[in-house]
């Protein structure tokens, strides 16, 4: 899990690695950009998902 979040840090730029010292945060990393409506939206659709969800298995159980 270390090594893929590094991965994604070291692909946006926020990090760099050296060879046998260890990763590093760029100086000059710009900061993470405020939350946008596409996450907002995407939490959203999450949300809807997991309660569809809940409601299938409830509905499943009852079957049983």
């Amino acid at each position: 899990m270390v090594k893929l979040a590094f991965g994604v840090l070291r692909n946006e730029g926020l990090v760099i690695g050296r060879q046998g010292k260890g990763v590093f945060v760029r100086d000059d990393a710009a900061p993470a950009p405020p939350a946008s409506d596409e996450l907002a939206e995407i939490r959203a659709t999450l949300r809807d998902l997991s309660a569809r969800l809940e409601k299938v298995e409830a509905e499943l159980s009852e079957g049983k």
